[in-house]
C-alpha cells in the first residue's frame, strides 16, 4: 500500500473503533493513528514514515544541542526544569526508548521488525507512557498498516525474528484496491468529522 493509503486506513479504522464526540480527542487521536500507520514503514528509506521520523530524530538532536548551549552560555539549565517537572520526567525516558526503537527500525530490513508483533508491542509501550489512553489510536493505526500489508504479494515477517512471513497476495501495493481503500477511508473520516462538528452546534 502507498503511504497516503496507510494513513487513511489507519485513521479510518481508529475513528470507527473509537467513536467520540470530543473534537480534541478526535483530532489528537487521528494524529496518533497517522503516526502509528507511518512508523511501521520507517524500514523503507524513501517512505513517508522514514522521512518523517528521520526529521524528528534530527530535530531532537538539535534541541538537545541547543539546550546544552543555553546552559553553558546563559547558565539556564533547561534539563533541570524538565527532570523536576513530574509530567516531563515521565515522558523523557519514554521518548528515549522511542528514539532507540526508531533507529532500530530505520536499520532493519523491510517488512521485518517494525511489521511484527514484537515490534508493535515495543513501540506501543513508550506511546502509552506519553499519551495514556490515547495510545489506542496509535495502536489501531499500527495494526491497520500490518493487516493492509498482508494483502500484498510480498511477505511480512509478523512473527519476527522467525524467518517465515505471511502474504495473502490479494492485491499489488499501488493498484486499484489501494486506490479504492484510500477513497473509502477518506470518505468515512470526513463523515465522522462532519458528524462530530454538527453535534457541537
Amino acid at each position: 500500500m502507498t503511504g497516503k493509503t496507510h494513513m487513511a486506513i489507519g485513521a479510518c479504522a481508529a475513528t470507527l473503533m473509537l467513536p467520540s464526540n470530543d473534537i480534541k480527542i478526535i483530532l489528537g487521536g487521528t494524529a496518533l493513528s497517522v503516526v502509528g500507520s507511518l512508523i511501521v514503514d520507517i524500514d523503507t528509506p524513501k517512505s513517508k514514515g522514514a522521512t518523517f521520523f528521520k526529521n524528528l530524530f534530527g530535530c531532537t538532536i538539535i534541541l538537545l544541542i541547543l539546550g546544552l548551549v543555553v546552559k553553558e552560555k546563559f547558565n539556564i539549565n533547561i534539563f533541570n526544569y524538565i527532570t523536576q517537572n513530574t509530567e516531563f520526567s515521565k515522558i523523557i525516558p519514554a521518548l528515549c526508548i522511542l528514539l532507540i526503537l526508531i533507529v532500530l527500525g530505520l536499520k532493519s530490513p523491510h517488512r521485518s521488525f517494525t511489521h511484527s508483533i514484537i515490534g508493535f508491542i515495543l513501540f506501543a509501550i513508550p506511546i502509552y507512557i506519553m499519551t495514556g489512553e490515547l495510545y489506542k489510536w496509535f495502536a489501531i493505526g499500527y495494526i491497520a498498516h500490518i493487516l493492509a500489508d498482508m494483502l500484498n504479494k510480498k511477505e511480512i515477517k509478523i512473527l519476527y525474528p522467525l524467518k517465515k512471513g505471511i502474504a495473502l497476495s490479494f492485491c499489488s501495493a499501488d493498484g486499484i484496491v489501494d486506490k479504492l481503500l484510500f477513497i473509502g477511508s477518506v470518505g468515512i473520516i470526513v463523515l465522522a468529522y462532519a458528524s462530530c462538528i454538527s453535534s457541537l452546534w
